[in-house]
Order: C-alpha cells, then structure tokens, then sequence
C-alpha cells in the first residue's frame, strides 16, 4: 500500500467522521481544515507523480525523424 492509498483511505475515514469527533482526535480546529491538508497533500503527490512518470503520448518519434530524414531523437 502507498502512502497515497493511505491518504485516500483517511480522506474517506475523516469524511465520514463528525465535526467534534475530527476536532478531537486531530486536535484541529474544523474538520474542513483538516480535509484541506489531506487533499493538499494528495494534489502534492499526484503532481509529483505527473511530472516524474515516463509520458508517452503515442507519438513514434523515430518513425517521424526518419519520415522527415533527420537522425534519431530529432
């Protein structure tokens, strides 16, 4: 398990938890607050992941260099 999977899974878990009842145990001082800081920080995880992982768009580059007569990787 991921630490995005466990943030999905306390996401759901304080969704369904009433306000008191997330105040107290985060200590916090709304449960939309600490709702904001869990999806902060799965937005934060997935934009890493986005920028990190292999694209690939579909595209054959060394199909379109060798079309156009250029050298691989054009």
């Amino acid at each position: 398990m991921t630490h995005l999977d466990d943030l999905y899974k306390e996401l759901e878990r304080v969704s369904s938890m009433a306000e008191e009842e997330v105040k107290r145990v985060y200590n916090a001082d709304s449960k939309s607050e600490i709702l904001a800081l869990i999806n902060a920080d799965i937005e934060s995880i997935l934009k890493e992941q986005y920028e990190y992982e292999d694209y690939d768009d579909g595209m054959d580059y060394d199909a379109l260099c060798r079309v156009q007569g250029l050298s691989r990787f054009c």
